[in-house]
């Protein structure tokens, strides 16, 4: 950035004479972590740039309503981000995205997207089924559509709401918990072994080979490793967990590592935590035999 603005000031250009934009995710999909987004907002407004968000992973996880990176970080958006687009197939669970800021973002998108209304727009029911999931993220579920059984009442209330999120959240913590548990049996088969690389309020858990366990291992190796024990967990536990080192590398400018990602969602109990970090480390002793 004070490349451009020297450069700028070089040519006697004002830094406003171009559009100019900073494109972050907010939850980062193949890393778990959380970009600064305080930091990037100051960035932005001090070398005059507009702030696109990706906020796939973070909308419908993160911040006190689910409203993403932005929520958590105490920012607006159109104010702080002034294009937030995020995916519609992940808290949602439907298909394709939105995009949302300020008026002239708004215009220029639909004069220029005209051409896809009707070519590439969502089937009816899937419409249906993201706006099913916000109201049940927003805690607005209408139980007349249900069934007038009380207890599958009392159970879509439970899960619906603040009260979803915080469900979300405990899971996540109870996941990084019982992994980093010195005390657990089966976490301890994974020190010196794994790490988690991922911010500790990620649903998306990413670990890696340890220093020790990495450093004379080509990446090739290491991803040989995560699949065995991704596979180990699958075959033998039932325990599905993804080995990330096939990555289509060729594309990226950063290339992850090799690396095992877990995804909390509301649905686990806490005997499927237990029979997660069971699979986790009876796989990661096996394979390190």
């Amino acid at each position: 950035l004070e490349k451009v603005r020297a450069n700028d000031i070089a040519l006697k250009r004002k830094p406003t004479d171009q559009r100019r934009f900073l494109v972050v995710e907010g939850l980062y999909r193949n890393w778990g972590t959380l970009a600064p987004l305080k930091e990037i907002v100051a960035l932005k407004e001090e070398f005059h740039y507009r702030l696109i968000l990706d906020d796939s992973q973070a909308m419908g996880t993160l911040g006190e309503n689910g409203r993403g990176t932005l929520e958590h970080f105490g920012l607006s958006p159109m104010v702080h981000a002034e294009i937030v687009t995020f995916s519609l197939e992940n808290a949602f669970g439907s298909i394709g995205g939105m995009t949302v800021g300020n008026e002239e973002v708004v215009d220029h998108q639909r004069l220029s997207g005209a051409g896809y209304c009707f070519s590439a727009s969502s089937p009816p029911f899937l419409c249906k089924v993201g706006v099913a999931s916000v109201r049940r993220i927003q805690g607005k579920l209408n139980h007349a559509n249900h069934t007038n059984n009380a207890a599958a009442h009392e159970t879509e209330e439970e899960l619906s709401g603040q009260l979803l999120l915080k469900r979300l959240t405990q899971n996540t913590t109870k996941i990084y918990a019982t992994l980093t548990d010195s005390s657990h049996p089966h976490a301890l088969k994974l020190r010196n072994r794994l790490v988690i690389t991922s911010h500790p309020l990620s649903p998306l858990i990413y670990l890696r080979l340890s220093d020790e366990e990495a450093t004379s291992r080509t990446r090739g190796e290491q991803t040989l490793i995560m699949d065995k024990i991704a596979g180990r967990c699958f075959l033998e536990a039932g325990v599905a967990i993804v080995s990330t080192g096939g990555h289509v590398k060729k594309y990226l400018q950063l290339v992850p590592e090799p690396c095992l990602r877990i995804t909390a969602n509301v649905s686990q109990e806490e005997d499927d935590i237990e029979a997660l970090v069971r699979a986790l480390g009876d796989a990661v002793q096996s394979v390190f035999k």
